[in-house]
Parts: C-alpha cells; structure tokens; sequence
C-alpha cells in the first residue's frame, strides 16, 4: 500500500503554540495514531487538523496533464494554421492560466495570447514572432533565446524574465515592465529602436 501525506495542524496542551507539519500514513487512521505517539497523547485534541495532501497533489497534476494536452492540441493546430490559414486553427490563448508550463522551443509565431499568464514558464528557445502578448504575464518566465522580433508586449509584465539572446528586434514593449529581467543592452536598443550617434 503505497503512503500518503497528510497536512497537519495540532495544539498539543492548552496555552501549548499550535504546531503544523505533513506525516506520511497509509491512511487517516493511521495518521492519527503517528500523531499521537509524535505527542505522547492519548488521545488527539477535538480541534486537530489532518488534511489529505494526496488528493490535492493528484488532483493538481491531472489538471497540469489535461492543460498539457490541450496545449499540444493548440500547438498542433496552429503549425497547420502556418502553412495554411485555410486549415487548422490560430493559436488563442488569451487570458489562459499557463503558469510553469514547460513548452521550449514552441512555434507559435502570429499566435494570439493576449492577457495569458506564463508565469514561471518555460518558453526557451520559441519562435514568438509578431505574437500578440498584450498585458501578457511573463513573470519570471524563460525567454531565454526565444525569437520575440514584432511581438506586442504592451502592458505586459516581464518582471524578472530571462531574455538572454532572446530577439525583440521591432517588439512593442509600450509601459512593460522590465523590472528585474534578464536582457542585454544590445537587445532592448533593438526593441526601442534605439539610434547610436
């Protein structure tokens, strides 16, 4: 029988500070008889807390999967959508919760992904070319490499992205912000269309 993780908030005494942590158990029963040997109780406090983490966890990564999936399926029908608007579909992820997806090298130039957040994600290397990423969220997102040349970033929140060798030669960074982002001089000059004189 395979363990689960319990979350767990007890008081141990009356006036004692309430103490949390995570048990590994086989069941509820079995949480509570640890956490009654961990305290030297009897018997638990009416208020003790025990919460079954596993289900949680499972229930976060099925939702991470189906988002996967029907990441794929955009991806798909937006490569066929390049070579023929005729056929498939332009990707729309506009204001889709993306956050930590993990999809380097992804082609999705023209794609339209206004108000998407990709918070933490990993968009290395991808082809983001005239890419609609108004009021996008890019917080902390890897762009490291990734082709931004036309993009619309306006309103967008960039704020601690790698940009590292990222080309935002002609993007629309209108009130972005770059705070703590990763990027090299050369590169936002190109973006802002910068003169040397």
């Amino acid at each position: 029988m395979s363990l689960r993780t319990y979350k767990y908030q007890i008081q141990p005494a009356p006036m004692a500070r309430v103490e949390s942590g995570e048990i590994e158990a086989k069941n509820l029963d079995d949480a509570r008889r640890q956490l009654r040997v961990q305290y030297m109780l009897s018997q638990l406090p009416n208020d003790t807390l025990l919460e079954d983490q596993s289900e949680i966890q499972e229930n976060m990564a099925r939702e991470k999967s189906a988002k996967a999936r029907e990441m794929l399926r955009v991806l798909s029908e937006h490569h066929v959508w390049m070579k023929d608007s005729s056929k498939g579909a332009r990707a729309n992820l506009n204001n889709l919760n993306l956050t930590d997806m993990v999809i380097p090298k992804s082609q999705l130039e023209n794609a339209d992904m206004a108000g998407a957040d990709f918070s933490g994600a990993d968009l290395s290397g991808s082809n983001l070319v005239n890419a609609n990423l108004v009021r996008a969220s890019l917080y902390g997102t890897n762009l490291k490499g990734a082709d931004l040349s036309g993009a619309d970033l306006s309103d967008a929140d960039l704020r601690g992205a790698n940009l590292t060798n990222a080309n935002l030669e002609g993007a629309d960074l209108w009130r972005a912000n770059l705070m703590g982002c990763v990027i090299s001089p050369t590169a936002l000059h190109k973006a802002l269309s910068c003169k040397k004189e």
